[in-house]
């Protein structure tokens, strides 16, 4: 059942999209055929989740270019450590909740919009090409699009943004709250959100980009769709461009000396233990970082 027409025009594209979302995830919107497709793609990705054995990790969109010094070591052919082996359960829970986000702006996305979902991309012209350590595809969880200016001005002032980019993240109870309030521009990009961003806005070259939050601990929260600039997401292109040059040398722990006690969350650090998948390499080099 598509979301109904507002009273007064939804003031952006990121009230609008979660406006969208939470209608199409009620029980009395969701279509019946949408959720059962949606369902089956859901439990085939999680079974996947379930038996991957980590083989061939490359760097992607989404892995190993939020920090240069990860780069450096994929280029370096060093191997990453191992994802703990439980991790399977986590990513399932996260495919779900994708395939189901996309049933639902399915279900209630208004009449003059169209949305794709899982979009393969070419990767944009200053990504590494033809390299042994690096894919050279990649996919968008979602692209809107307005088909219709007359319709859909309806719901939101479409008179210059007309394509939007939207990357889904499911997340838990900390990182969700950050999520609601964090300034993008200012804090440590440890899981690589802002990077796949740049990668992907290269290529699809979107008039919105929009990083959408959704709780995995708490399911009847609502979305939480933040845009982010393009000029923030300039900025990290360039940062990634340093890292794929020729010419690298060792950064060094680059991430830790951008953002310092911050980065220990990712990096670990203080009293954190940290998420990089080289953090035991790069404390063992840097131990002072």
């Amino acid at each position: 059942m598509r979301l109904e027409i507002p009273d007064t025009r939804y003031p952006d594209w990121s009230r609008f999209l979660a406006a969208v979302w939470g209608w199409g995830t009620r029980t009395d919107t969701y279509e019946p055929g949408v959720a059962k497709y949606h369902c089956w793609r859901a439990g085939e990705a999680a079974s996947g989740s379930l038996v991957w054995r980590q083989e061939q990790r490359k760097v992607r969109p989404s892995s190993f270019i939020n920090c240069a010094r990860q780069t450096f070591f994929m280029r370096e052919g060093h191997d990453p450590q191992p994802m703990p082996p439980n991790i399977g359960l986590t990513f399932a829970v996260g495919h779900f909740l994708h395939e189901l986000s996309y049933g639902a702006i399915t279900s209630a996305l208004p009449d003059g919009f169209k949305a794709s979902f899982e979009v393969d991309v070419d990767l944009p012209e200053w990504w590494p090409k033809n390299a042994e350590w690096a894919n050279d595809r990649g996919h968008v969880d979602c692209i809107i699009e307005v088909t219709d200016k007359e319709k859909a001005g309806k719901y939101l002032d479409v008179s210059e943004k007309r394509k939007a980019l939207v990357d889904f993240k499911t997340m838990g109870g900390y990182s969700y709250r950050e999520h609601k309030k964090k300034d993008y521009t200012s804090v440590a990009d440890g899981f690589g959100y802002l990077s796949q961003l740049a990668v992907y806005a290269g290529t699809v070259q979107p008039d919105v980009i929009l990083l959408a939050g959704i709780s995995r601990d708490q399911l009847t929260a609502p979305l939480v769709a933040r845009q982010i600039s393009k000029d923030t997401l300039e900025t990290e292109k360039k940062r990634m461009m340093s890292a794929f040059a020729d010419d690298l040398k060792d950064p060094g722990p680059e991430l830790l000396d951008r953002w310092g006690e911050e980065a220990h969350f990712y990096c670990g650090g203080g009293r954190r233990s940290g998420y990089c998948p080289f953090r035991e390499r790069c404390h063992a080099t840097h131990p002072g970082g």
